[in-house]
C-alpha cells in the first residue's frame, strides 16, 4: 500500500616452502571477496593488540589466476551474455520460504568452532567481536567473528607476533619512523615441509569436515577444486531447509600438510521466515537475461575536450578540428548454455535484515573445457513498488496505529513530496518512505520539519514489528 504526501635476513630461520604459500594463499583467499556483504577483518594497526576488530568476512575467494568475467555479469567492453536453457525448466511452486538471520552469536558456538579449529582457550569478547587464539604479542592462530548476526568469522593459523612494545615481528620497523629494515618471514608455526604441493580433493574434504560439523553444515555441497600455491580451498555451500544455497558459501583453506590454515564464513544458522510467492524458472531466466544480456544504443565515443593553453601561448583564436564522433561497435553478446535449474536459496534482505531469499539456482556449462559454474536470479514474484528515480528514502522514526491506520513519524522538508510504502508480512511490516525532490537541481533552504504519512494496512497490527526499509530497524511506538 503507498500513500502519497615477501626476503629473509641472514639470521632468520627459513620456513618450509609450503608454509611461506600457505600464508601468502591464506591471505589472497581471506582477504579477497565479491559483491556480497564483502569486508575483511583487519586491527587498527596501532599496537600488536589488535582491538576494536571488524569481522566481516568476504563472500567467495573467486579464482586468482587472472583477470576474468564473473558469471552472470556483463562483459566491461562491451557485449553480455545470453542464457539459453537446452532443457525444459521447472515450474514454480505456490511458494517458497525465505529464511532471516538475527540475534547475537553467543561465547559457546565460538568456543565450539575455535575448537575445530584447533585453538585453545576461552574466546573473549573485545568490542562488538568475539576472538579466540591469539598470543599477547599478536601472534599464533587468530578467530574473529561478529557478535551480532550473521556472525561472520574469519581464521588465520599464522600470525606474526611482535615484540611487546607496539613493533611488529617480520621487520625490525620502529612505530614512529618512516623507514625500516627488511622484512622476514614468521619463525616456523608448525607442521612439516613436504613437497609443497597441495593435498588432494578427498584430503582437503576430510580437513574441513570438523570445522563444517562446528558450523553445521555437514551436509553442504562441497568443491575442492580450487587451488592457489600449496593451499587447497574447499567451498562448502550449505543446504538450508532441504534448500540449496548460493552466495552463502563458508571457505576452508588446507595446507600442504593436511591443517587448516585459513578460512571464513556465517556462524549464525538462517531461521525460516515467512513464505514468499515465487515465479517459474523460465521467467527467472527472462529476469536473468534482462539484466545481463547485450543490447542498448551504442554510446559516441566523444571528443577531446579543449586543452588548457600552456602557460607560454599567446591567447587568441586557434584552429578547432570538427568533431564528429562515431558510435562504438558494439561486440555481440556471447551465449552461454543453461544445463538445469533448481528452486534454492540466495542472499537478500528479509524483515529489513541480511537473510535468503527464494531463488533459482541455474547450472551453466562451461566454455572451452572450463568447468560448469552455477547463476542464481531470485525468485520473488513480488517486484516491489518502485521508488523515486534517483532511490532517495529516509527513515522513520516513530509510528502509532490505530483500527489498521498506520501512521509513520519522519523528519523531511518543504523542498520534497513523500510517500510511504507498508509491506506487509505475518510478523513484521515493513515501511518505506521514498523522498522526491519538488524541484530536482534546484537549491532549497534543508530545514527539516516533522512529517507523518498514514497508511492503511489489509490487517490489524497487532504484535507484529514496524521495520524501516532505510535502516533495517524496528521502529518506536508512538
Amino acid at each position: 500500500m503507498t500513500s502519497e504526501e615477501p626476503g629473509t635476513t641472514s639470521g632468520t630461520q627459513r620456513r618450509p616452502a609450503w608454509v611461506v604459500g600457505s600464508i601468502a594463499a591464506a591471505v589472497l583467499l581471506v582477504g579477497g571477496g565479491t559483491a556480497y556483504w564483502a569486508s575483511a577483518a583487519q586491527g587498527d594497526g596501532g599496537t600488536a593488540r589488535r582491538t576494536g576488530d571488524s569481522a566481516s568476512a568476504p563472500r567467495d575467494a573467486g579464482d586468482p589466476s587472472g583477470p576474468g568475467i564473473a558469471p552472470g555479469e556483463p562483459d566491461p567492453s562491451g557485449a553480455g551474455v545470453v542464457y539459453r536453457a537446452d532443457v525444459k525448466l521447472p515450474e514454480a511452486p505456490a511458494a517458497a520460504p525465505a529464511y532471516s538471520v538475527s540475534g547475537e552469536v553467543a561465547e559457546a558456538e565460538v568456543a565450539r568452532l575455535a575448537a575445530a579449529l584447533g585453538i585453545s582457550g576461552t574466546p573473549r569478547l573485545e568490542g562488538d567481536v568475539w576472538l579466540a587464539g591469539e598470543a599477547a604479542d599478536g601472534s599464533g592462530p587468530r578467530l574473529t567473528v561478529a557478535r551480532t548476526a550473521p556472525g561472520t568469522w574469519n581464521f588465520n593459523r599464522f600470525q606474526a607476533g611482535g615484540d611487546g612494545a607496539g613493533n611488529g615481528a617480520g621487520d625490525d620497523c620502529v612505530r614512529g619512523k618512516d623507514t625500516c629494515g627488511p622484512a622476514t618471514l614468521p619463525r616456523d608455526a608448525g607442521g612439516t615441509g613436504g613437497s609443497g604441493k597441495p593435498v588432494s580433493e578427498e584430503a582437503a574434504r576430510a580437513a574441513a569436515a570438523p570445522v563444517l560439523k562446528a558450523l553445521g553444515q555437514d551436509g553442504a555441497k562441497l568443491d575442492a577444486r580450487l587451488t592457489q600455491g600449496a593451499v587447497r580451498v574447499v567451498s562448502a555451500d550449505p543446504v538450508v531447509g532441504g534448500l540449496p544455497t548460493q552466495g552463502w558459501s563458508t571457505k576452508v583453506s588446507v595446507g600442504a600438510d593436511g591443517s587448516v590454515v585459513g578460512g571464513n564464513g556465517e556462524l549464525k544458522a538462517p531461521v525460516r521466515a515467512a513464505d514468499q510467492p515465487v515465479v517459474g524458472a523460465v521467467e527467472a531466466l527472462a529476469r536473468l537475461n534482462a539484466r545481463s544480456g547485450g543490447g542498448g544504443n551504442p554510446e559516441p565515443s566523444g571528443c577531446a575536450s579543449a586543452v588548457p593553453l600552456a602557460a607560454d601561448t599567446a591567447g587568441g583564436a586557434t584552429d578547432t578540428v570538427p568533431c564528429n564522433p562515431e558510435p562504438r561497435p558494439m561486440k555481440p553478446p556471447r551465449t552461454e548454455t543453461v544445463k538445469g535449474a533448481v528452486l534454492g536459496l540466495a542472499p537478500g534482505t528479509v524483515e529489513g535484515s541480511r537473510g535468503l531469499v527464494p531463488a533459482w539456482l541455474f547450472e551453466v556449462a562451461g566454455q572451452g573445457g572450463a568447468p560448469g559454474h552455477t547463476v542464481s536470479e531470485p525468485a520473488s514474484a513480488q517486484q516491489g513498488t518502485p521508488g523515486p528515480k534517483d532511490g532517495r528514502t529516509v527513515p522513520g522514526f516513530s509510528y502509532k496505529e490505530e483500527d489498521r491506520k498506520l501512521t509513520v513519524n519522519f523528519w523531511g522538508s518543504a523542498c520534497s513530496t513523500y510517500a510511504l510504502e507498508a509491506r506487509e508480512q505475518p510478523e513484521s511490516v515493513m515501511v518505506k518512505i521514498t523522498d522526491t525532490p519538488n524541484k530536482p537541481g534546484q537549491a532549497c533552504i534543508m530545514l527539516a520539519e516533522e512529517k507523518s504519512l498514514s497508511v492503511t494496512l489489509k490487517e490489524p497490527l497487532g504484535d507484529r514489528k514496524v521495520l524501516d526499509a532505510t535502516t533495517g530497524k524496528q521502529l518506536a511506538r508512538q
